[in-house]
């Protein structure tokens, strides 16, 4: 049986950075500015398996890989993220980080998949200035693909939160 490492050495094309994987075309805006910690290019991963746009399955952004935990990461930069879209791109970019695996003969039992959704908190301008009064986005829908055993946990937080907790729970600096 192979392991992660084998996973990085084969998909080493696209090692990029959390801030390149956070960049919102639409907007010309990075959501993290980190370039400290390596992360696979998880969407341009996809996109080369399947240059087709047409059959290609949703896929998160980044892939960031510590010790056993393999944390699946989209960043959102809009007010409200589509749920269909935030849906399948768990369940899709699952899925096909799993063919990968497989077909390197790597053992999923090996890991846990954590899907963190990152979000830039929109306040409305009309709300910044009342305290308490604002409540960050809920993305309570998917806490079923923990039930359902698709991953193993579920982070939906902003920028800000994600930073403090990466350095708490993974001891490491993170700059968005």
């Amino acid at each position: 049986m192979a392991d992660i490492h084998q996973f990085i050495r084969s998909y080493r094309d696209h090692l990029s950075t959390f801030k390149r994987t956070s960049f919102d075309d639409d907007n010309h805006q990075f959501l993290c500015s980190d370039e400290s910690q390596s992360v696979l290019a998880f969407d341009d991963i996809i996109k080369e398996k399947y240059p087709d746009p047409n059959i290609r399955p949703k896929s998160f952004d980044a892939l960031y890989i510590h010790e056993n935990y393999l944390f699946c990461v989209e960043f959102k930069n809009q007010k409200k993220p589509d749920k269909q879209e935030i849906a399948g791109k768990l369940v899709d970019g699952k899925r096909e980080l799993e063919v990968l695996l497989a077909e390197l003969n790597i053992s999923r039992d090996r890991y846990r998949f954590v899907f963190c959704l990152v979000y830039n908190k929109h306040i409305p301008h009309e709300e910044r200035y009342k305290p308490g009064l604002y409540r960050s986005i809920r993305f309570e829908y998917l806490n079923q693909y923990i039930q359902k055993g698709v991953v193993d946990a579920v982070f939906t937080e902003n920028v800000d939160f994600f930073t403090r907790q990466f350095k708490k729970q993974l001891r490491k600096e993170l700059a968005c």
